[in-house]
């Protein structure tokens, strides 16, 4: 069986295409910006094994998290 991969638009990060609502972010992204269903990540060796993440984040996506908490 043939994964599909991406490269979230905003930080770079290759994704599992099936793990998001959107083709151009990955699940963190569409989470943080538009409030979709985020993955409930499982690391190991650096990379999520659900959706294949590597916790990369944009500077954007860095200010937007601090400023929730």
């Amino acid at each position: 069986m043939e994964k599909d991969i991406g490269i979230c638009d905003e930080c770079g990060s290759e994704f599992l295409l099936s793990s998001s609502k959107m083709r151009s972010l990955c699940p963190e992204c569409a989470h943080i910006l538009y409030g979709y269903e985020n993955c409930s990540h499982v690391f190991k060796n650096g990379r999520c094994q659900k959706c294949l993440w590597v916790g990369r984040m944009s500077e954007y996506i860095k200010n937007i998290k601090e400023n929730q908490q």
